[in-house]
């Protein structure tokens, strides 16, 4: 049971990769996972062995959930954008009360403060110039591999939701037709289109290797700062995700979109209470295994 429990909580988070508003790093700070994961990614080949035994459910279910969502996501946003944006939004808000209780951890101080404010109108700053813009581009293989990028920054940077940088981005398709660049990298991931997602492996992969040791740094030297920082991501990442003008359209669409906006509230602080009852995975370090031999 515990094993599919991971699996399930991998799945969520390859579709917290993948969904726009939702952050599959948040999902794993949620699960108690992201530690674990990002000393994995950080250092593959350290304690291989244990780490996997401890992580293979969680990133066989991170497939399945990242591949499979993507397959019906462009569909489903299609029919029901705003309504699915309006849970999108409510589990945002949901995760807020683990996120803040995991940013305390470890004590907070003036500077926790000021990340957290930096961090918010620097976002909201560049996120409201994009939206202002309204950029029009046409993919091409580095666009591509910036959306790669973008989907990274999902898993390895929580409460960053790669879809608020692509979703600001008005495409060109081949037609004529208008879409956003998000529909076009979520729909290659969905349909398999290697043309595209090669661009966008390489792009992934290249975020990993530059970013996950930076911020395994940052958690192990700066934890409070950071994850303060990632507060104040997620508050301004929230607050773009929300079309405002759909939602208060009459009476009756607010409260639809409220109604879901307390759904998605709910099914985080369930997934919350369910997390409280799993055991987090814990990656035995080298020191560690040395140091139980010596006593042996």
């Amino acid at each position: 049971m515990n094993v599919i429990i991971k699996v399930i909580q991998g799945a969520l988070i390859g579709a917290g990769g993948v969904l726009p508003g939702v952050s599959g790093g948040v999902l794993a700070v949620l699960f108690g996972l992201y530690k674990p994961l990002m000393k994995f990614l950080a250092h593959p080949f350290k304690n291989l062995k244990s780490s996997v035994q401890e992580l293979w459910p969680i990133l066989l279910g991170f497939v399945i959930g990242y591949v499979g969502i993507a397959k019906v996501l462009e569909e489903v946003l299609k029919a029901y954008e705003t309504q699915a944006l309006a849970v999108f939004v409510g589990m945002t808000i949901g995760i807020m009360p683990s996120l803040f209780r995991e940013a305390g951890e470890k004590g907070r101080n003036k500077y926790s403060w000021i990340s957290l404010v930096g961090v918010f109108v620097v976002a909201f700053a560049i996120l409201g110039g994009a939206r202002i813009l309204q950029l029009t581009i046409v993919p091409n293989f580095g666009w591509n591999m910036f959306g790669g990028a973008c989907l990274t920054l999902s898993i390895i940077a929580p409460g960053m939701s790669g879809s608020v940088l692509m979703l600001p981005l008005q495409m060109t398709a081949a037609d004529g037709s208008m879409s956003t660049f998000y529909e076009h990298i979520t729909g290659a991931i969905g349909n398999m289109n290697f043309a595209v997602l090669l661009p966008v492996a390489i792009g992934a992969v290249l975020a990993f290797l530059l970013l996950t040791r930076a911020i395994d740094w940052m958690m192990n030297n700066h934890y409070s700062v950071m994850f303060h920082g990632i507060i104040g991501l997620v508050i301004a990442a929230t607050i773009f995700t929300i079309p405002f003008g759909v939602f208060t359209q009459s009476l009756s669409t607010i409260l639809i979109h409220l109604a879901l906006v307390c759904a998605g509230i709910v099914t985080t602080l369930l997934l919350d209470k369910m997390n409280s009852k799993v055991e987090k995975p814990v990656i035995i370090e080298e020191e560690q295994i040395n140091e139980e031999k010596t006593k042996e």
